[in-house]
């Protein structure tokens, strides 16, 4: 397995998801169901927040905690942005996107890759989009 204390900070080459820097925190988005797993079971921290589309396939999008540092919220929305864009809700006007604590996101036993299960969440609503991109 992957150990996440082992894994470099600034990977963007190494890492095999998608990685976004906002204000100082990175955000990473899976790029596929196996890639969600890597990303949610081994990769995330159990501080770091998870965020993904309600109720439709799409990438789970993870924000790297930082020690003491809350995650501002212009962070928080676009990596809701993210979890929007990357999913089936693309061309919607509004997504709703859980956020959560990883440790409130499990996987059961003989889930298919990328299934979880979310214990505790809150729910933002975004326009889908890809904000660190110029041109939509």
């Amino acid at each position: 397995g992957l150990d996440p204390s082992a894994a470099p900070a600034k990977a963007g080459a190494e890492l095999p998801f998608k990685v976004f820097e906002d204000r100082g925190f990175t955000i990473l988005v899976g790029r596929n169901a196996a890639n969600n797993d890597l990303l949610t079971q081994k990769y995330a921290h159990k501080d770091d927040l998870w965020l993904h589309a309600k109720d439709v396939t799409g990438s789970h999008v993870v924000i790297r905690h930082r020690a003491g540092q809350p995650v501002p919220e212009p962070v928080i929305e676009h990596a809701a942005q993210l979890a929007g864009w990357y999913s089936r809700r693309q061309h919607d006007s509004l997504c709703p996107v859980t956020v959560t604590p990883k440790k409130f996101v499990r996987k059961p036993k003989g889930a298919l890759p990328g299934q979880v299960v979310v214990e505790r969440e809150r729910v933002v609503l975004v326009v889908p989009a890809n904000p660190f991109e110029q041109t939509q």
